[in-house]
């Protein structure tokens, strides 16, 4: 199991389409910074990520940063605050970002 720490927004694609393809099931994606964007504007390739059975989580305190209501996030993604945070990466032995 990997986490993929994703903080740029669709701006840097090749990146961003670099990590999104390394992830695989049982992988977590964590988006931060402007990555969060993808919550507003790439819900479809989320949902695609959720469909291959890898959790995405979105940081509570960038959405906000960037002037959203993360509790009207319609997007497939788990929003931590920075203690989530912290806890994703105690888990995940490898991290990828």
């Amino acid at each position: 199991m990997s986490l993929i720490m994703v903080k740029f927004n669709d701006s840097r694609r090749t990146l961003n389409s670099l990590l999104f393809d390394t992830a695989s099931a049982g992988d977590d994606v964590l988006l931060i910074e402007d990555g969060v964007l993808y919550t507003i504007t790439k819900v479809d390739l989320l949902d695609e990520l959720k469909q291959r059975g890898v959790n995405v989580y979105a940081c509570k305190d960038d959405l906000i940063a960037r002037g959203y209501d993360p509790a009207k996030i319609t997007a497939p993604v788990s929003i931590v605050d920075y203690d989530g945070i912290v806890d994703l990466i105690e888990k995940n032995p490898k991290i990828i970002s």
